[in-house]
Order: structure tokens, then C-alpha cells, then sequence
């Protein structure tokens, strides 16, 4: 969600680069909603701090998503570097 170029942008929804099995799955509209919930919290959350988007505390914002109903996965694996560098997101 956070963009590699550009400070205090957020993306969700069908905006943002993925690979080809990424992309398939993210485009449907539960997904969506929940990319926007937590793209909202997190603006909201870096509004409040003060600081930029890919500054913030990432598990207060977990928490706070679940708090509110949102299903998050805990076993994600950090992001492929070279698939992140080929693909232009973050």
C-alpha cells in the first residue's frame, strides 16, 4: 500500500502493482473494502502521529484493524526483494 516513490500516498484497490497470482485475488470487492479500511486506518493513524504513512506502528494498526473486525493472516513472509524491485510496488 505504501508507494516506493512517492511520500504520504497510499494505494488499494485496483490501483496498486502485483504480480499476476497477487493481483487475481485482490481485485474482488471484500478484498477491496478491507485494502481501504486498513489503507483509511493507516492514513488516519499517521495523520494522528505526525508522521509519514511507512513511518508508523504497523502492529498498532494490525491491532486496531482487528478491533474493528478485521481478518488479518500473522504467517506473511516479508516481500521478495527482487519480486518487489521487478513489479515497482513499495
Amino acid at each position: 500500500m505504501i508507494t516506493r516513490n512517492v511520500e504520504n500516498l497510499l494505494v488499494a484497490g485496483k490501483c496498486f502493482s502485483a504480480t499476476h497470482e497477487a493481483i487475481a485475488s485482490s481485485r474482488v470487492i471484500p478484498i477491496c473494502m478491507a485494502e481501504g479500511q486498513a489503507a483509511g486506518l493507516a492514513a488516519a493513524h499517521a495523520a494522528r502521529d505526525g508522521v509519514a504513512p511507512r513511518e508508523i506502528d504497523v502492529a498498532k494498526l494490525q491491532s486496531e484493524l482487528r478491533a474493528n473486525g478485521a481478518i488479518l493472516r500473522d504467517d506473511l513472509a516479508e516481500p521478495d526483494p527482487q519480486i518487489v524491485d521487478r513489479i515497482g510496488v513499495i
